[in-house]
């Protein structure tokens, strides 16, 4: 059986691991190699409406399996009302194997071919996602251009195996309604394209330069239209961001299980990597405070102190203010001594006081 887009992220994953930054551009080189697995698989899977592998046991093929459309699960649970009823008919329709076959088949036998049917459904099904950017692809192109909305309507459909079985396909798989419906938005937007250059060609001689701005933005319409276009893959494939979690640094990945964040604690503990990093942090802070602090008691220092240290309030009657006032207008001005400057140290301050 072919493991085509086995290790494929689902459409949820995918938009989960964007939506949560664990996503990353993929390199060219993947995402060429994703392009050319994802086309032939889309390929078989709307060619023939479904891929059909050989049914191997003990090394010998004892018939064909598929998997499982979701259109033919739920013709069959409208059908189908009995549980038994249903695996036997799904087994049925899913392999080549007859009625009395599968009747024959032990519950483990049953049990191990089921769970193959799911495997290869969830195969399928991880192709989903990738309908969209196969649509751009010349294979896509030349399938629409072949058979068209065949694809997309038939009703069991019968496909003859190489040794002469034969394999049923009750219904179009859902992949196939969607690619139909993209192809034919494709043409059509093609078709408006084309239009709209040849309006832009007929007006010119009229309006001249001023239809350059939508000459361009239908030039730049026209790449992203253009067949096995890279960027419809390029904004589609990722890569996750492999992280190592026993780097000793802190992940919020650890916290959504009990052993993720018994690991963090136990890393906080033991003084991890994030822990010396934030006590660096912390440090380095705590030393730029003191550092500044210092150097503003320096500059205070410099420049004779921090200033007025307390205010001495002076009540003074109406005739001393008054003859203060005289005595200012005939130019007698008595300074007051400082005792306190008298008994200072500090050089300005007895300078300051020979001055006066």
């Amino acid at each position: 059986m072919n493991k085509t887009a086995l290790n494929l992220p689902s459409g949820v994953d995918l938009m989960m691991r964007i939506n949560d930054g664990l996503a990353v551009k993929a390199p060219t080189e993947y995402v060429q190699k994703i392009k050319a697995e994802v086309t032939d698989a889309c390929d078989e899977l709307l060619d023939f409406g479904a891929r059909i592998r050989p049914l191997i046991v003990d090394k010998t093929q004892i018939g064909w399996v598929r998997g499982f459309h979701g259109s033919e699960r739920r013709i069959l649970n409208r059908w189908v009302y009995s549980s038994n009823d249903y695996i036997a008919k799904s087994l049925a329709i899913t392999t080549t194997l007859t009625t009395e076959e599968i009747e024959d088949l032990t519950a483990l036998e049953i049990k191990n071919l089921v769970e193959l049917v799911r495997n290869m459904t969830d195969y399928d099904f991880s192709l989903y996602p990738y309908l969209s950017a196969f649509s751009t692809t010349s294979a896509s192109e030349n399938l629409w251009n072949g058979k068209g909305g065949q694809i997309a309507s038939f009703e069991n459909r019968k496909v003859e195996m190489p040794d002469g079985k034969v394999m049923t396909i009750m219904a179009p798989s859902d992949h196939a309604r969607l690619w139909s419906t993209l192809c034919v938005y494709r043409e059509q937007a093609k078709r408006r394209l084309d239009a709209n250059f040849n309006a832009v060609l007929i007006i010119r001689p009229w309006a001249g330069k001023s239809v350059d701005p939508l000459n361009a933005e239908l030039k730049g319409i026209a790449r992203q239209l253009r067949s096995d276009s890279m960027e419809a893959w390029e904004n589609l494939i990722t890569v996750e961001d492999k992280r190592n979690l026993d780097d000793g640094w802190a992940h919020p990945d650890n916290l959504d299980t009990r052993e993720g964040m018994l690991k963090e604690l136990h890393g906080m503990l033991n003084n991890d990597k994030h822990e010396q990093l934030m006590g660096e942090f912390y440090r380095k802070q705590v030393e730029e405070a003191e550092a500044q602090k210092r150097q503003i008691e320096e500059s205070v220092n410099r420049r004779g102190g921090i200033g007025i240290n307390e205010e001495t309030i002076v009540v003074e009657t109406e005739e001393a203010v008054l003859q203060r006032e005289r005595d200012l207008k005939q130019g007698r001005v008595n300074i007051p001594v400082n005792r306190d400057t008298e008994k200072s140290t500090n050089p300005r301050d007895r300078m300051n006081r020979y001055n006066t």
